[in-house]
């Protein structure tokens, strides 16, 4: 799951910033309508939803959730079929900006995206193929604080919140009695003890450092995210890749050339002592019967450990000719679906009512909740999808030693804003 939230792809942030919305379609836009041929998994609503007298909304949802969780939301948006007279049809269809906007305008295309990875929100806004939440539709408050913010976009709210994900500690409990509470402490049991081992490449595992330290990715504002203001050149970025440095050139916690396969597998066959991954590592280590226990993040630099949180959002587009109907589907799942949906594919509800109101959670889920009360989303912008390499790049060249972290910091931003330059210039 991992994978899909940090895979902001370069190619459909450029494209977001070119390409403009299509004209008004006759019952919603999406990717290819119900694209019978395209082998997508799809549960037709019951015909008796439209027992009451009127004939109702025929809704048509796409969702990149797995065909199991559509068929899940499909049992449910049945239930709210045949309370409204409406019909619904969910589909799971692992889609991209390029088929929805080019099914914009096609009969019986989707309604909206019900499921759907935040970091790809931004783009189909630029593209002006989302609605705005009406302002009374649900109360922020009821949700996750960085649930909310990825659901908002310059500004304005877009998203409608589904469920959340973030990294956190594992440690393995042959080597160690307990989680620390503080970096400090952890790198102190982790130099006897096998190391601590992650992505240290990634911008994605790096955030907490450079939150750590005070920096940031882009700065946030009232309105957004200004994406001119980029954080990640500046002196307190310096201290966190002089941190992150320290953990391999210093400590010899990982090799100059770690990737997320290597820290796992270290993990894995009870190498190192501690690692930072999430809920998609838990059933490997399981497997493997790896000895590991699990925790939310130690502080660090007297703060606590901010980790991204991912949020699958849902939509509704703005060619719908439902667009009343599709919100009102969206408030009845997730009122009603958001506990069976962790129940079926572990997805950890974005709504607090819900999540209380998890049974047996798992020690991974718990770790994982509290971590997201100190977590925060990516930025929502299209911008982010130029950040992976550039800080991937100078990283591996700062492990190695051939550049200092000052000048990695000094690299990143400059090729960052390079990268954004030609994007605005449609280049």
């Amino acid at each position: 799951m991992k994978r899909r939230m940090v895979s902001v792809m370069m190619a459909a942030a450029m494209l977001a910033g070119v390409m403009t919305g299509c004209g008004n379609g006759n019952a919603g836009s999406g990717t290819q309508a119900a694209n019978a041929d395209s082998g997508s998994q799809s549960a037709t609503a019951d015909n008796s939803a439209s027992q009451g007298g009127s004939q109702g909304q025929e809704i048509v949802v796409w969702t990149q959730m797995m065909d199991n969780e559509a068929a899940l939301l499909q049992e449910y948006a049945n239930k709210w079929a045949a309370e409204t007279g409406n019909t619904v049809s969910v589909i799971s269809q692992q889609t991209d900006i390029q088929q929805f906007s080019q099914a914009a305008n096609s009969k019986g295309g989707p309604d909206g995206m019900f499921g759907i990875p935040n970091d790809q929100l931004a783009n189909y806004v630029s593209a002006n193929l989302v609605e705005e939440i009406p302002a009374d539709l649900y109360n922020d408050a009821d949700f996750v604080d960085a649930a909310v913010q990825a659901s908002y976009v310059s500004g304005r709210k877009f998203g409608y919140p589904i469920s959340v994900e973030t990294p956190f500690l594992f440690y393995n409990t042959e080597r160690v009695s307990e989680a620390p509470e503080t970096w400090e402490e952890m790198i102190e049991l982790a130099k006897d003890n096998g190391g601590i081992v992650y992505e240290a490449t990634s911008v994605y595992y790096n955030l907490g450092m450079l939150r750590a330290f005070d920096s940031y990715i882009f700065k946030e504002t009232d309105d957004g995210y200004d994406t001119s203001d980029i954080g990640l050149g500046n002196e307190n970025a310096v201290k966190a890749y002089a941190f992150v440095n320290q953990l391999t050139n210093e400590y010899g916690f990982f090799s100059s050339d770690i990737t997320y396969d290597m820290a796992k597998s270290s993990f894995q066959n009870g190498e190192s002592a501690f690692y930072i991954g999430g809920a998609w590592d838990v059933a490997g280590f399981t497997e493997a019967g790896t000895a590991f226990g699990v925790s939310d993040m130690p502080t660090l630099n007297g703060k606590d450990f901010v980790t991204p949180v991912g949020t699958y959002v849902g939509f509704v587009s703005a060619k719908s000719d439902a667009k009343e109907e599709t919100f009102a589907l969206y408030q009845y799942l997730v009122d009603n679906a958001l506990v069976p949906l962790y129940e079926e594919g572990s997805r950890i509800p974005a709504t607090r009512k819900a999540q209380e109101s998890i049974d047996n959670a798992s020690e991974a889920t718990k770790a994982q909740i509290a971590q997201c009360e100190k977590g925060e989303p990516l930025p929502t912008v299209s911008e982010m999808g130029l950040i992976w390499q550039p800080f991937s790049d100078n990283m591996k060249l700062m492990f190695t030693g051939t550049i200092s972290p000052q000048e990695a910091a000094g690299y990143i931003e400059q090729q960052v804003k390079e990268s954004i330059e030609m994007m605005q210039s449609g280049q």
